[in-house]
């Protein structure tokens, strides 16, 4: 019995007013980071993200904006330095119709489909996720990325493993779809 893959759009396409919850654990302090799909134009889904520590204090806000642009979901992160500094990153999570195995160009480096798998989270289980994994540096500082997507949830867990062995970890806790306005 094989699985039938999931549109590409049910990763990415949620109503205005969806909100997602994440706990964040970076070099042993944790955050919570509150997410809210704030509209779409030209087929781009506009995301607001509020990080905030454990003690109440601020650590930041940016701008996620979730599109497909040649064949790939395509995520970009907007934030700002305390120097005022405007950050960019943007990279192709997801390639349509990709299959494990499958590996497609990244900013930086390159990206891997890992395949299908069971993923749990203080925000639930899903038999149905898809993870795939950049892989970016060189040989002296790699870098890996792990996503995890469920259709009709979204992102559920990032972990970034940097060249010292430490791991920056985003877990899933919550989800509550839009309502149409």
């Amino acid at each position: 019995l094989l699985l039938q893959e999931s549109p590409i759009e049910d990763f990415y396409k949620f109503k205005e007013g969806s909100t997602w919850t994440y706990k964040r654990l970076e070099t042993g302090a944790e955050s919570k980071i509150a997410g809210k799909a704030t509209g779409e134009k030209e087929g781009k889904v506009r995301h607001e993200w509020k990080e905030t520590a454990k003690d109440g204090t601020s650590k930041g806000d940016s701008v996620l904006t979730w599109s497909v642009e040649d064949g790939a979901l395509t995520v970009e992160a907007r934030s700002y330095a305390e120097n005022g500094n405007e950050m960019v990153l943007r990279f192709p999570v997801l390639k349509a119709g990709s299959k494990k195995g499958d590996t497609w160009p990244s900013p930086g480096g390159e990206f891997t489909h890992l395949g299908t798998v069971e993923v749990t989270t203080p925000g639930g289980t899903w038999k149905n996720a898809v993870r795939t994994q950049l892989k970016a540096g060189d040989e002296n500082t790699p870098v890996k990325i792990d996503l995890t997507l469920v259709p009709k949830v979204g992102l559920v867990k990032i972990e970034i493993h940097d060249p010292g062995g430490a791991v920056n970890l985003w877990d899933f806790m919550r989800f509550r779809a839009g309502m149409n306005v």
